[in-house]
């Protein structure tokens, strides 16, 4: 199956992606967490209609919690909640819902095929972990494990969730402004910001230390565009070490991931290719 198209549903934009005589073919749109499902599919069938092949299968990759691989049960872009791969599909081509940070780790899993486990942590909008161990991905009883981003810690103004405190959308909450407002303001070296970033980083740190004292992975593996701006991943590796066991630090790589952009996209493409079962 070589003609797959990879399509990443994110919380603020869509990337869709396919590979047509070794080139890469892609393109962004925005979404929102009240994108309506018809202008999602719009944006899908006008990309497909552009490419000079009709697909063999297209992988979805989702944010949210996903039902097997047909049905979201519950994302935070409201529309998708309870929509069916038959939506996007119609019988034209075969289709395959993951969960995004799921697809991710899918991608990264051929990138450490030596590992034993491996933990992917994208960093976005929310936060979210998958973990692969021992061949097999760790799903939990109905598949919806590694809602990093809803684990929850105590503040000073009572429990936060990880996603409020160190995710995208809530770091532009406690900034309170928008994303172009607030990448300017990183870039201007803003004080308000860059302090801002560092206390996300130390959250995200905690995390980490919890990840690999759960799990003991062999790699962490982060991506997300929130885990690249100034300051946010060096405040959390910082902290990270501070408090993980030093042995199971030592033997844990953290690295970035290899394809940031195209992370989740490949992942879905691989998933709906190889048909592999979570």
């Amino acid at each position: 199956m070589e003609r797959v198209v990879g399509v990443d549903i994110g919380c603020t934009k869509m990337y869709l992606y396919a590979q047509v005589n070794g080139e890469h073919v892609e393109q962004k749109v925005s979404t929102g967490l009240d994108c309506p499902r018809e202008q999602l599919k719009h944006d899908i069938d006008t990309f497909l209609e552009g490419l000079p092949f009709v697909p063999e299968g297209l992988g979805m990759a989702v944010p949210g919690l996903v039902e097997g691989d047909s049905r979201v049960k519950l994302s935070d872009i409201s529309s998708l909640t309870g929509i069916t791969t038959d939506y996007f599909g119609g019988g034209r081509f075969p289709v395959r819902f993951i969960n995004d940070v799921k697809a991710a780790t899918v991608a990264e899993t051929v990138n450490y095929k030596d590992k034993d486990t491996i933990a992917v942590i994208m960093a976005g909008s929310g936060i979210a972990l998958g973990v692969y161990s021992k061949e097999r991905m760790f799903t939990g009883a109905h598949g919806f494990a590694g809602e990093l981003g809803y684990c929850v810690t105590s503040t000073e103004n009572g429990p936060k969730t990880l996603d409020s405190l160190a995710g995208g959308i809530g770091i532009l909450i406690q900034a309170g402004c928008g994303i172009e407002e607030f990448l300017e303001r990183i870039s201007s070296k803003d004080p308000g910001a860059e302090k801002l970033l560092t206390e996300a980083g130390f959250h995200f740190g905690l995390a980490l230390t919890n990840v690999i004292h759960l799990f003991n992975p062999d790699v962490i593996v982060i991506g997300g565009s929130t885990a690249t701006y100034p300051g946010y991943m060096e405040q959390a590796l910082e902290t990270a070490q501070k408090h993980t066991l030093p042995d199971m630090f030592k033997n844990c790589l953290i690295a970035p991931a290899k394809d940031n952009k195209r992370i989740v996209a490949l992942g879905a493409m691989e998933y709906m290719r190889s048909g592999m079962q979570l």
